[in-house]
């Protein structure tokens, strides 16, 4: 049984190992390990989840297992009124593919009730997310490269429109 909560701050250190940890595994194959050393270094420091985690206009839920382990995340943040932005949903490589990624993409979904666009950024190397997210009825609206630390690579930005 999973529970999805919001996270609190002391979760952070617990968090900043499953983004590690998911970090490695999903992006390993197309990264430097120089840039993902960096990412998990510095996007994902105590103090930058503290901050977010404390943030309003951003709900960061967790995964929770039954005896409380944290075994992914989400983070999505309000742009607008109507608009908000999926930055992260990630799911410890160990429990993907059983039902985790959704209820965190529901989660963060029905956090901001008055949302009607939901937007967010997939690597194009990373074909499951893809997948995942147009099953979960969002569309492809532009293609374009980005810069992450050291390398570059391409996304794809999607949306979804609620009703």
């Amino acid at each position: 049984m999973v529970s999805i909560e919001r996270a609190n701050v002391e979760d952070a250190p617990e968090i900043k190992q499953v983004l590690s940890e998911t970090w490695r595994a999903t992006y390993g194959p197309f990264l430097s390990q120089a840039t993902i050393n960096t990412v998990t270094s510095v996007w994902h420091s105590l103090d930058r989840l503290a901050a977010e985690i404390q943030n309003p206009r951003i709900f960061f839920g967790v995964a929770r297992t039954g005896d409380g382990a944290i075994i992914g995340l989400t983070t999505v943040g309000q742009i607008s009124d109507d608009s908000a932005v999926l930055s992260r949903l990630y799911v410890h490589p160990h429990y993907q593919r059983h039902g985790i990624e959704s209820q965190l993409l529901q989660a963060g979904i029905t956090a901001f009730p008055a949302t009607r666009t939901f937007r967010l950024e997939v690597e194009e190397n990373n074909q499951s997310a893809y997948t995942f997210y147009h099953n979960h009825g969002f569309r492809e609206t532009e293609s374009k490269e980005e810069r992450v630390e050291g390398d570059v690579i391409k996304v794809k930005v999607m949306e979804k429109l609620i009703v």
